[in-house]
Order: structure tokens, then sequence, then C-alpha cells
């Protein structure tokens, strides 16, 4: 059998491990002691002799230990199951292990949100106090045109002379929008 081929029947016999043992963990056990426990995984030895079987367990570490025990304790029922589902010449010997990753995942999700609440907040702080200018502000109707005196020129005069630098509050294509008064 190639490599290739031999990968996929691995892929496959722990992809029907990974749902029988989630059947069984959430409908298929009268245990009250399974909840919010997850299959994340299951890794196949090459020879299919065993199989690692991850669960994420969710709750506090007494309830954890407690699910897990639950798990330990229906092993042969669930070891049964596989085998009964499985055609193959040796069925993998279930390992059950402890994935911490969802549970690390989760709590790193609810530092980043803290951080970012505090983050805004500080940011509000400083907005209020006047060091930090708003970054958004709510959008400006805008006014009618100004009609132009009769006379007047559409540039100030001192934007013309040399020596003279005119800031505009905002780039725009309309000479008239934005415009603010020379600075010497």
């Amino acid at each position: 059998m190639s490599g290739g081929a031999k990968g996929r029947r691995l892929l496959r016999v722990a992809s029907v491990i990974q749902e029988i043992v989630s059947r069984e963990l959430v409908t298929g056990l009268n245990d009250p002691r399974l909840t919010m426990v997850t299959v994340t995984g299951v890794d196949i030895a090459p020879d299919l002799r065993y199989a690692d079987v991850r669960v994420s367990i969710m709750g506090d570490p007494r309830a954890q230990q407690e699910c897990f025990r639950a798990i330990r304790h229906a092993h042969g029922r669930i070891q049964e199951k596989v085998a009964g589902a499985l055609t193959v010449r040796y069925i993998p010997s279930l390992r059950f292990h402890v994935d911490e990753s969802v549970k690390r995942s989760v709590a790193m999700g609810a530092l980043i949100a803290k951080a970012r609440a505090e983050d805004e907040a500080n940011r509000a702080e400083r907005i209020r106090r006047g060091i930090e200018p708003p970054g958004e502000l709510p959008p400006v109707e805008e006014s009618p045109p100004v009609p132009l005196e009769p006379g007047e020129p559409k540039w100030p005069e001192a934007a013309s002379r040399p020596g003279k630098v005119r800031e505009m509050s905002s780039p725009s294509p309309d000479p008239e929008v934005g415009r603010d008064e020379p600075k010497e």
C-alpha cells in the first residue's frame, strides 16, 4: 500500500473513531458527569495499534476531573462501539487525553476582550482630557455653498505672495471647501 493510500486510510479511521466517540460521549452514555465535553481530534498510530483521542472539557477543574473519570469509566463501552464500526484487522486501542487548547483559546479571547475594553476606556479618558483628538467624528452635514461677494477673489491674495504658506484644513478638489485663513 502506498504512503498516500495509507495516509487516507488513517484519516478515514480517525474520522470514524472521532464520530463514534463523540456520539457516545454526547448521547450514548447516561452519566451526569459527562457535560461540556468535545472530541477535538484523534491521532492514529501508523500501525493502527493506538488511537489518541483528545477531548476538551469545559468548566472548573473539579468538574473537568469528574468528566474525565466518567470517560475513563466508559472506556470499555466506547472501545466496543468503535470495534463494531471499524472493519480493520487491528482495532486501535483508545487512549484519552485532555486537550487544553480550547480552554486556553477561550481564556485568551477573554484577556484580549478585557485589554481592548481597558484600552478604549483609557482612550476615552485621554479624549475627555483633551490629550488626544477624537478619531472618528460624527458625519458633518453639508451646508449650502456661500455665495461670493461681487469682486471677491476665489483665492486669498496672501496665498499668491512669495514666502507665504497657505494651509488647508482638509484636501479638497473644490478650492472653496475647507478654505482657511492664511498663516503668517
